[in-house]
């Protein structure tokens, strides 16, 4: 496994759900001034001292702290990357995946959906922490919704290196999501087959990381097939995956391990 000294630790969460016309996954375009500017990529983002807070003072269910450690070969941040994942997830889609206090899911009504709408505002603000948000609507974000499906390492030819790993979960339930307007400039649910074709003729733009993780979740039937599926891989399987890029004969050339020429590199 590569080093991951002084990289920063990062989460990403693919959401998918079930559609007429097969799975379907939420993507958001990144601001041009932001990291990746342009670039449709899954919600997510660095792993802040608040993601430990919320597992210490217990706002979170469904992965122990040791679960978690064990998943991700005892990685220091190894609970914090999955709180991570679902605060930003809300963040920047509006998509909350928690539990009431009954245990049940939670769906906001329609009573609720304004004041959501209004907590998520004054979070992208600065005016409220989202722990303060699981407090004043009696929640726990549930963690035992997320599988751990991959980990991507930034190349050493970014000035920035993030050790981020990929999570996904199904989000069948009636929610509306919408970009926040300030990472994100846009959002919208994909069929992966098309958006993968629509990457190929030019009319998006992907980085590899995400091109990968969608062609690890195409050919499923329904979300039940595919989250069966990647709960059955076990995590000591899961590689950390380093790219390699460099010029050759005048132009960029990529690499991923196991491939030719990688080891030269």
């Amino acid at each position: 496994m590569p080093s991951i000294d002084n990289l920063t630790p990062s989460s990403s969460l693919m959401l998918v759900r079930d559609s007429c016309d097969g799975i379907q996954v939420f993507m958001m375009k990144r601001a041009q001034k932001s990291n990746f500017g342009g670039i449709w990529v899954f919600p997510g983002g660095i792993i802040e001292n608040q993601d430990k807070e919320i597992a210490e003072k217990d706002f979170c269910k469904g992965l122990t702290e040791s679960d978690a450690k064990g998943i991700l070969n005892n990685d220091n941040e190894s609970l914090h990357y999955w709180i991570a994942s679902l605060r930003e997830t809300f963040e920047e889609s509006g998509a909350l995946i928690a539990n009431r206090e009954d245990n049940s899911v939670f769906v906001p009504t329609d009573d609720e959906l304004g004041t959501l709408e209004k907590l998520r505002n004054d979070l992208l603000n600065g005016n409220i922490s989202f722990m303060s948000i699981l407090i004043q609507l009696n929640l726990k974000i549930d963690l035992s919704r997320l599988i751990y499906v991959s980990h991507w390492i930034t190349p050493n030819v970014e000035t920035k290196r993030y050790t981020t790993r990929f999570f996904l979960t199904s989000l069948n339930e009636d929610m509306a999501l919408r970009h926040d307007g300030i990472e994100g400039t846009d959002s919208n649910w994909f069929g992966i087959n098309n958006l993968l074709k629509d990457y190929e003729n030019g009319k998006v733009s992907l980085i590899m990381p995400t091109i990968k993780n969608l062609e690890s979740i195409t050919n499923f039937a329904n979300t039940d097939e595919l989250m069966s599926a990647k709960k059955s891989i076990n995590p000591k399987d899961i590689p950390a995956i380093e790219p390699k890029f460099f010029i050759e004969n005048g132009k960029w050339r990529g690499l991923l391990p196991g491939e030719d020429g990688y080891e030269d590199h």
